[in-house]
Protein backbone atom coordinates (compact mmCIF):
# COMPACT_ATOMS: atom_id res chain seq x y z
CA UNK A 1 0.00 0.00 0.00
CA UNK A 2 2.82 2.05 0.38
CA UNK A 3 3.13 3.26 -3.22
CA UNK A 4 -0.49 4.19 -3.47
CA UNK A 5 -1.56 8.09 -3.42
CA UNK A 6 -2.48 9.38 -0.45
CA UNK A 7 -6.44 10.20 -0.24
CA UNK A 8 -8.53 11.70 -1.47
CA UNK A 9 -5.79 12.26 -4.44
CA UNK A 10 -6.20 8.35 -4.70
CA UNK A 11 -9.97 8.76 -5.87
CA UNK A 12 -8.09 10.82 -9.12
CA UNK A 13 -5.79 8.51 -9.53
CA UNK A 14 -7.88 5.62 -9.56
CA UNK A 15 -10.25 7.57 -11.70
CA UNK A 16 -7.74 8.16 -14.86
CA UNK A 17 -6.47 4.84 -14.25
CA UNK A 18 -9.50 2.92 -14.75
CA UNK A 19 -10.81 5.19 -17.67
CA UNK A 20 -7.34 4.68 -19.17
CA UNK A 21 -7.62 0.95 -18.54
CA UNK A 22 -11.23 0.22 -19.99
CA UNK A 23 -11.23 2.64 -22.63
CA UNK A 24 -7.69 0.87 -24.27
CA UNK A 25 -9.21 -2.44 -23.62
CA UNK A 26 -12.41 -1.47 -25.11
CA UNK A 27 -11.25 -0.19 -27.76
CA UNK A 28 -9.31 -3.68 -28.80
CA UNK A 29 -12.14 -5.61 -28.33
CA UNK A 30 -14.78 -3.71 -30.14
CA UNK A 31 -12.08 -3.36 -32.66
CA UNK A 32 -12.35 -6.86 -33.20
CA UNK A 33 -15.72 -7.35 -32.90
CA UNK A 34 -16.99 -4.57 -35.08
CA UNK A 35 -14.38 -5.71 -37.68
CA UNK A 36 -16.12 -9.26 -37.67
CA UNK A 37 -19.82 -7.99 -37.40
CA UNK A 38 -18.56 -5.91 -40.82
CA UNK A 39 -19.74 -6.40 -44.09
CA UNK A 40 -17.15 -8.35 -46.56
CA UNK A 41 -14.63 -6.26 -47.89
CA UNK A 42 -11.29 -4.69 -46.20
CA UNK A 43 -12.81 -1.35 -46.86
CA UNK A 44 -16.30 -2.25 -44.89
CA UNK A 45 -14.45 -4.29 -42.48
CA UNK A 46 -11.84 -1.55 -41.32
CA UNK A 47 -14.59 1.12 -41.42
CA UNK A 48 -17.05 -0.76 -39.37
CA UNK A 49 -13.68 -1.38 -37.22
CA UNK A 50 -13.25 2.31 -36.54
CA UNK A 51 -17.11 3.31 -36.22
CA UNK A 52 -17.18 0.37 -33.23
CA UNK A 53 -14.14 1.75 -31.55
CA UNK A 54 -15.69 5.08 -31.70
CA UNK A 55 -18.93 4.24 -30.57
CA UNK A 56 -18.14 1.43 -27.91
CA UNK A 57 -14.71 2.36 -26.59
CA UNK A 58 -15.44 5.61 -24.96
CA UNK A 59 -18.38 4.22 -22.86
CA UNK A 60 -16.27 1.21 -21.83
CA UNK A 61 -14.04 4.06 -20.53
CA UNK A 62 -16.52 5.75 -18.66
CA UNK A 63 -18.20 2.72 -16.66
CA UNK A 64 -14.71 1.37 -15.41
CA UNK A 65 -13.88 4.98 -14.43
CA UNK A 66 -17.53 5.02 -12.62
CA UNK A 67 -16.28 1.52 -11.02
CA UNK A 68 -12.75 3.08 -10.48
CA UNK A 69 -14.29 6.76 -8.78
CA UNK A 70 -17.03 4.06 -6.17
CA UNK A 71 -14.12 1.83 -5.32
CA UNK A 72 -11.17 4.60 -4.55
CA UNK A 73 -13.93 6.86 -2.38
CA UNK A 74 -15.03 3.36 -0.35
CA UNK A 75 -11.01 2.58 -0.01
CA UNK A 76 -10.53 5.78 1.41
CA UNK A 77 -13.80 6.20 3.85
CA UNK A 78 -12.78 2.80 5.43
CA UNK A 79 -9.14 3.86 5.65
CA UNK A 80 -10.12 6.96 7.86
CA UNK A 81 -12.89 4.85 9.71
CA UNK A 82 -10.57 1.92 10.80
CA UNK A 83 -7.25 4.02 11.09
CA UNK A 84 -5.36 1.54 9.11
CA UNK A 85 -4.82 0.57 5.55
CA UNK A 86 -4.80 -3.54 4.60
CA UNK A 87 -6.45 -5.78 2.02
CA UNK A 88 -9.31 -5.80 3.78
CA UNK A 89 -10.42 -2.45 2.92
CA UNK A 90 -10.33 -3.25 -0.32
CA UNK A 91 -12.13 -6.52 -0.09
CA UNK A 92 -14.97 -4.33 1.66
CA UNK A 93 -14.55 -1.59 -1.11
CA UNK A 94 -15.29 -4.33 -3.68
CA UNK A 95 -18.18 -5.39 -2.06
CA UNK A 96 -19.72 -2.16 -1.80
CA UNK A 97 -18.90 -0.84 -4.96
CA UNK A 98 -20.75 -3.95 -6.78
CA UNK A 99 -23.87 -3.55 -4.43
CA UNK A 100 -24.09 0.52 -5.24
CA UNK A 101 -23.79 -0.40 -9.08
CA UNK A 102 -26.48 -3.01 -8.85
CA UNK A 103 -28.85 -1.35 -6.14
CA UNK A 104 -31.18 -0.52 -9.63
CA UNK A 105 -32.01 -3.77 -10.33
CA UNK A 106 -33.04 -4.82 -6.46
CA UNK A 107 -31.78 -5.73 -2.79
CA UNK A 108 -31.11 -9.58 -4.76
CA UNK A 109 -29.09 -8.28 -7.24
CA UNK A 110 -27.42 -5.67 -5.14
CA UNK A 111 -26.63 -8.55 -2.34
CA UNK A 112 -25.22 -10.90 -5.20
CA UNK A 113 -23.23 -8.45 -6.77
CA UNK A 114 -21.37 -7.25 -3.83
CA UNK A 115 -20.40 -10.80 -3.06
CA UNK A 116 -18.85 -11.30 -6.25
CA UNK A 117 -16.89 -8.11 -5.94
CA UNK A 118 -15.99 -9.07 -2.58
CA UNK A 119 -14.93 -12.82 -4.02
CA UNK A 120 -12.85 -11.11 -6.63
CA UNK A 121 -11.16 -8.43 -4.77
CA UNK A 122 -10.22 -10.75 -2.23
CA UNK A 123 -8.37 -13.61 -4.53
CA UNK A 124 -6.74 -10.15 -6.32
CA UNK A 125 -5.46 -9.26 -2.74
CA UNK A 126 -4.60 -12.86 -2.20
CA UNK A 127 -2.94 -12.89 -5.47
CA UNK A 128 -0.63 -10.02 -4.62
CA UNK A 129 0.32 -11.15 -1.35
CA UNK A 130 1.62 -14.88 -2.54
CA UNK A 131 3.26 -13.05 -5.54
CA UNK A 132 5.09 -10.69 -3.26
CA UNK A 133 5.77 -13.69 -0.56
CA UNK A 134 7.50 -15.61 -3.39
CA UNK A 135 9.41 -13.00 -5.28
CA UNK A 136 10.97 -11.19 -1.05
CA UNK A 137 13.89 -12.40 -0.68
CA UNK A 138 15.08 -14.75 2.18
CA UNK A 139 16.10 -13.32 5.49
CA UNK A 140 19.73 -13.98 5.89
CA UNK A 141 20.73 -16.48 8.90
CA UNK A 142 23.72 -15.86 11.13
CA UNK A 143 25.40 -18.82 9.11
CA UNK A 144 24.97 -16.09 6.31
CA UNK A 145 26.50 -13.17 8.24
CA UNK A 146 29.34 -15.48 9.44
CA UNK A 147 30.03 -16.34 5.37
CA UNK A 148 29.78 -12.73 4.53
CA UNK A 149 31.94 -11.42 7.58
CA UNK A 150 29.82 -8.92 8.93
CA UNK A 151 27.86 -9.15 12.26
CA UNK A 152 24.58 -10.02 12.56
CA UNK A 153 22.31 -6.80 13.82
CA UNK A 154 19.88 -9.12 15.70
CA UNK A 155 23.21 -10.61 17.64
CA UNK A 156 22.95 -9.57 21.31
CA UNK A 157 26.20 -7.49 21.57
CA UNK A 158 29.35 -9.40 22.50
CA UNK A 159 31.19 -8.99 26.38
CA UNK A 160 34.58 -8.63 23.86
CA UNK A 161 33.31 -4.92 22.73
CA UNK A 162 32.95 -3.69 25.98
CA UNK A 163 36.04 -4.91 28.36
CA UNK A 164 36.31 -4.31 32.18
CA UNK A 165 38.72 -2.66 33.78
CA UNK A 166 39.62 -5.13 36.02
CA UNK A 167 40.81 -7.54 33.32
CA UNK A 168 44.49 -8.07 32.65
CA UNK A 169 46.74 -6.40 30.11
CA UNK A 170 46.32 -2.51 31.69
CA UNK A 171 42.77 -1.98 32.34
CA UNK A 172 40.11 -0.64 29.70
CA UNK A 173 37.19 0.65 29.11
CA UNK A 174 34.46 2.73 26.69
CA UNK A 175 37.77 5.03 27.01
CA UNK A 176 39.98 2.00 25.32
CA UNK A 177 37.06 1.02 23.06
CA UNK A 178 37.28 4.71 20.88
CA UNK A 179 41.12 5.13 20.98
CA UNK A 180 41.19 8.07 24.31
CA UNK A 181 42.28 7.59 27.45
CA UNK A 182 40.79 8.67 30.87
CA UNK A 183 39.89 12.22 31.31
CA UNK A 184 43.26 14.20 32.74
CA UNK A 185 45.70 11.54 31.34
CA UNK A 186 48.12 11.73 29.14
CA UNK A 187 46.37 10.44 26.04
CA UNK A 188 43.32 12.56 26.73
CA UNK A 189 43.24 14.64 24.21
CA UNK A 190 40.93 17.63 26.03
CA UNK A 191 42.04 17.56 29.52
CA UNK A 192 45.34 17.37 29.44
CA UNK A 193 47.29 20.50 29.94
CA UNK A 194 49.66 22.28 27.25
CA UNK A 195 53.70 22.65 27.95
CA UNK A 196 53.39 26.12 26.77
CA UNK A 197 50.42 26.90 29.38
CA UNK A 198 50.85 29.61 32.18
CA UNK A 199 48.82 31.09 34.65
CA UNK A 200 49.76 34.93 33.49
CA UNK A 201 48.23 34.25 30.09
CA UNK A 202 45.50 36.42 29.52
CA UNK A 203 43.70 33.70 27.30
CA UNK A 204 43.59 32.04 30.12
CA UNK A 205 41.11 34.05 31.62
CA UNK A 206 39.64 30.99 34.26
CA UNK A 207 43.17 31.22 36.22
CA UNK A 208 43.65 35.15 36.10
CA UNK A 209 44.70 36.58 39.23
CA UNK A 210 42.37 38.79 41.08
CA UNK A 211 42.36 42.61 39.56
CA UNK A 212 43.69 44.75 42.11
CA UNK A 213 41.77 47.80 43.52
CA UNK A 214 41.95 51.12 41.11
CA UNK A 215 44.44 54.01 42.56
CA UNK A 216 41.92 56.36 44.41
CA UNK A 217 42.69 60.18 42.80
CA UNK A 218 42.58 63.12 44.39
CA UNK A 219 41.92 63.30 48.22
CA UNK A 220 38.87 60.97 48.63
Amino acid sequence: FSGREPCPARILDDIGGAFSMGAVGGSIWHSVKGFRNSPKGWSNSFKGSLEAVKARGPVVGGNFAVWGALFASFDCSFAALRHKEDPWNSIMSGAATGAVLAARAGPKAAGKNALMGGVLLAAIEGLGIMITKMTAPPMPTADDFAAQGAQDPLAPPSASLFPSSGSSGGGGGMSDLFGVGAPGSENDPEFSLDSDFSPTDPGNSMLDPAPSEPKKKGWW
